[in-house]
């Protein structure tokens, strides 16, 4: 039976007439009414005193209502007026708006089979929701309750939101501290307050908390999974049984209620109800747009079932067996993932029909972005495609069009490869994602989405990479799970994305150093840009300046939780590396990132680098093989593995093993480096030379000099030495490695000291603390002072040491020991330089001087069976430091060992071992000179 009206039938309300009372509910009773001025039907509701009894609530209320009634658009219904009549208890607030014929929602569902529609209509009813949520969120408008009762359906299907600003009534007024106070509460809701219907809440609505636009949308969520599963997805006997769900609970997926609904609604269910509202829709927009471009995709079917019902019977037949095929395969398909996470794929460059040249690259750069995120796939390094395109005999930065993609894909065995276009439709742009077979050249899958703007074009794009991950068969759990959208994780300025991926395309070119100023671009259009950071990081590591390595590996770090899931152990581990210096930390995350990303060629290559640096070669040799097996076309797991053959004196391996960088064309100045290091320990001045030769006018140039002043250093020729070293330090800081410059001067120096010469020592030191003072150039200063018995000095740099690289691995666990144990040798302390040489560790990695600084204590004790242990390791490893000045000098002290033993042959030999490594040695160097009197003395 119908509630009685409390007021009047055939009263006037200024000039509306009261015809019949429509409902009745919390917010107060509808009547239908009569404008008798424009002869047109209205809706009035008469608001309960209650509610404006407060005239601060009143206020607010008209002011809510006022911004309400200025929202126009289709589908929110119109406010026409707001007033107050007098009556018998006083004056009754009243609000007219359009009168809709049609029912609630909640009376559509009461009367749908089980409580549900079909979702077609489902999401067109909750789109239209959405476009009015949109209008009114962009006029700083929340609803703060929608529901079924607030939502008007024509006859016609157009939706009509009630009730915008009314919820914002039922809150009580806050203080007022300034005149700003009103316009700031129609933007935010208290905190502290429970508002709205306990069923379509949302968490942060339950809580009590301060809610926004997002509260909304989980309301909508919730409508919308009622809509097509017939029940509510958080349910409870009372009010607090409910908000407990809604706090709690997961909704029971739609296809267990709801069979026939579409996959796709299910995966915009799940993230419109997510708990923490950061993970949910960010805008109703996005929200809107993912609505319709499902709405599209059903359209698209219903049309191809439509063009089928159009042939005649005969044709049906044939096409009614197809159609059985067709679902069959469907079926199958859907059974069997198109991928597997043993597959590889390649990416193709994109077709940019739009004539903008912001597209061109871009767009392949970012979708491959959005896919490295997922461990499922495995894409084929862009290296290894310029490599196959020098392979076919073609520039290797020709555009990867579908037809060369699927060449490509054929020689290297690759299931499919992915396409994409991007295409202008109006003011819109239409992205197509399609994932080919490579063998048939048949689509396995596709994916087509718009964007409404140039700004959307990257959100789009990942919301169409985020849906062909699924069609080719990642599961749901691995989607949530490493789904960070491209916008978020890199930028939402196409600009700052376009000089992202210039730079990366020139990086993986070869030409790190012209990638600079892209990658310097991008983060000025975009100083949140963490990835943008984190390849300058790189970059300026590469080039000798790890100065500012540590500068961009500090900003990468500070914005990493914005970036997804590999891209965060990337920068954490480039943080350990040139910030924290803490090799076990670098470890650990790459450790991580190889467990997560078991494909990805980078995590083994920086494993095998850092097992190195700690002298943990036979660690380091197993990365670098499954790094060159996932990539066989990077040269730097090439470079590790030589080091970590050579460290163990397996010279053999190691120059094949740095041959095959060569014959693949993957040559670098490491590379070069470490070539003239093996012709230097071969004795080979042809192949030393003719790595000199490659370095002529190359920008670090300077290296060749380098090589060549320690290469005299070692042999003894201390003046040649310093010649070289000269243009070395000149070059390096003409082409803005100051860095490099100053670690080459302090290396001089510490060669200068165990020769004897602590006056140079002393001015090269200097130099190279004036040119850069950092991790490689203060510890060997230090040791410098500490060898030269300046122990004032040393002391002062160790305090530097201590206090600006606490956590450096290599710094704490090598350098320091050897440092306070020199400055205790120079103070004729020998057993405790001992004891500080216990707290070296790595001395694998130490370039022989625990060995050699031991060796000299043991010397001092006069215990020469132990001195000749050390000597003898340091001979016995050559590899550890091919060109370091002490392997020579082992012999003499060797010899020196042998002597106190007793041993006069092994220390004659050891002497001849020496003169021989030195035998044209400038005459006048200490070492020189004191062999000659030990020995002729003999």
């Amino acid at each position: 039976m119908e509630t009685p009206a409390t007021v009047e039938i055939g009263r006037d309300f200024g000039h509306y007439r009261l015809l019949s009372l429509l409902g009745k509910g919390g917010m107060g009773e509808v009547y239908l009414g009569e404008d008798m001025l424009l002869k047109r039907k209205v809706a009035l509701k008469l608001l309960p005193a209650v509610f404006t009894n407060d005239t601060g609530r009143v206020r607010r209320f008209a002011q809510e209502a006022r911004a309400a009634s200025a929202l126009n658009h289709p589908n929110i219904i119109t406010i026409h007026e707001i007033g107050e009549a007098p009556t018998e208890n006083g004056a009754t607030h009243y609000i007219v708006t359009e009168y809709v014929e049609g029912e609630t929602l909640r009376q559509r569902l009461a009367r749908a089979p089980l409580g549900r529609i079909e979702a077609s209509e489902a999401i067109d009813i909750a789109s239209q929701i959405a476009a009015a949520l949109s209008a009114a969120h962009e006029a700083g408008i929340m609803h703060r309750d929608i529901k079924p009762e607030n939502v008007m359906v024509r006859r016609d299907g157009l939706v009509k939101v009630l009730d915008f600003g009314l919820a914002k009534l039922t809150e009580p007024a806050p203080p007022v501290i300034d005149t700003q106070a009103s316009t700031l509460a129609r933007n935010s809701t208290e905190a502290g307050m429970v508002m709205g219907t306990p069923r379509y809440m949302s968490p942060e609505q339950a809580r009590g908390e301060k809610v926004d636009a997002r509260t909304d949308i989980f309301s909508l969520g919730v409508m919308l999974y009622e809509m097509v599963a017939g029940r509510a997805p958080f349910a409870g006997g009372t009010s607090n049984d409910v908000i407990a769900a809604i706090l709690r609970d997961a909704p029971s997926p739609l296809a267990g209620c709801a069979p026939n609904a579409p996959p796709e609604l299910e995966r915009i269910l799940s993230r419109a109800l997510r708990k923490d509202r950061d993970e949910r829709y960010q805008t109703v927009k996005e929200l809107l747009r993912d609505l319709k471009n499902l709405t599209r995709e059903r359209a698209f079917d219903a049309r191809l079932v439509g063009e089928i019902k159009r042939h005649n019977v005969e044709v049906a037949l044939i096409l009614a067996a197809l159609i059985i095929a067709a679902v069959a395969a469907y079926s199958y398909f859907n059974r069997q993932p198109i991928l597997t996470e043993k597959d590889t794929v390649l990416l193709a460059d994109f077709e940019n029909r739009t004539n903008d040249p912001i597209f061109d690259g871009m767009l392949k750069q970012g979708l491959a972005i959005q896919l490295q995120q997922t461990p499922f796939l495995n894409l084929f390094p862009e290296a290894r495609v310029r490599h196959e395109l020098t392979l076919m005999r073609r520039q290797p930065n020709e555009r990867v069009t579908a037809e060369l993609a699927q060449q490509i894909c054929e020689r290297q065995n690759l299931k499919a490869f992915i396409a994409g276009s991007i295409a202008p439709l109006g003011s819109n742009y239409v992205i197509t994602l399609e994932a080919v077979s490579s063998q048939s050249g048949e689509p396995l899958s596709n994916e087509q989405v718009q964007a409404e703007s140039k700004e959307q074009v990257l959100v789009a794009l990942s919301r169409a990479a985020t849906r062909l991950r699924e069609r080719l068969g990642e599961s749901l759990s691995s989607i949530q799970s490493y789904d960070r959208p491209l916008q978020e994780g890199t930028t939402a300025s196409p600009e700052a994305f376009k000089a992202f991926s210039q730079a990366i395309e020139l990086a993986v070119s070869g030409r790190a150093m012209e990638a600079i100023p892209f990658y310097q671009r991008a983060v000025e259009l975009d100083s949140d840009f963490a990835s943008a950071y984190s390849q300058l990081a790189i970059m300026y590591g590469l080039s000798g300046q790890p100065g500012r390595a540590s500068e961009y590996a500090k900003k990468a770090y500070d914005f990493k939780d914005r970036t997804g899931e590999l891209e965060k152990l990337r920068i954490t581990h480039y943080y350990h590396w040139f910030v924290t210096g803490d090799l076990n930390k670098r470890i650990e995350t790459l450790l991580l990132q190889r467990k997560t990303y078991p494909r990805e060629y980078t995590g083994p290559t920086d494993l095998a680098s850092a097992y190195n640096q700690l002298g943990q070669f036979d660690q380091a040799i197993a990365e670098a093989r499954e790094s060159i097996r996932l990539n066989p076309n990077f040269s730097a797991p090439y470079r590790h593995l030589a080091w970590a053959l050579l460290s163990l004196n397996r010279f053999t391996e190691a120059k094949d093993t740095l041959a095959q960088i060569f014959q693949r064309d993957l040559g670098s100045t490491p590379a070069h480096t470490q070539f003239y290091q093996m012709a230097f320990t071969e004795g080979d001045t042809s192949g030393m030379q003719q790595q000199i030769d490659w370095s002529r006018g190359k920008r670090d140039e300077y290296v060749a000099f380098y090589w060549q002043a320690v290469a005299a250093a070692y042999a003894g020729h201390w003046r040649k030495s310093q010649d070289f070293l000269r243009d070395a330090i000149d070059l390096a800081s003409r082409a803005d490695t100051k860095e490099v410059a100053a670690q080459y001067a302090t290396e001089q120096a510490l060669r200068g000291a165990v020769f004897g010469n602590c006056r140079r020592a002393g001015a090269d030191a200097a130099q190279g603390l004036n040119l850069a003072r950092g991790r490689a150039s203060l510890p060997r200063a230090a040791l410098v002072r500490a060898l030269c018995d300046e122990t004032n000095q040393a002391k002062l740099l160790v305090d530097e040491l201590i206090n600006r690289y606490p956590e450096d691995t290599l710094i704490q666990s090598i350098w320091l020991p050897e440092i306070r144990a020199a400055m205790e040798l120079r103070r004729g302390e020998a057993a405790q330089a001992l004891d500080q040489l216990q707290a070296s560790r790595y001395e694998a990695a130490a370039e022989f001087w625990p060995q050699y600084l031991r060796g000299q204590a043991y010397i001092m004790l006069k215990r020469g069976a132990e001195a000749t242990t050390e000597f003898q390791k340091i001979l016995d490893h050559r590899g550890y430091a091919p060109l370091s000045p002490l392997y020579p000098l082992a012999h003499l002290g060797l010899a020196r060992a042998a002597a106190l033993t007793g041993d006069s042959a092994k220390s004659h030999k050891g002497y001849e071992d020496f003169f021989a490594a030195w035998k044209d040695a400038d005459p006048d160097l200490p070492p020189v000179i004191e062999a000659k009197r030990e020995y002729e003395k003999k």
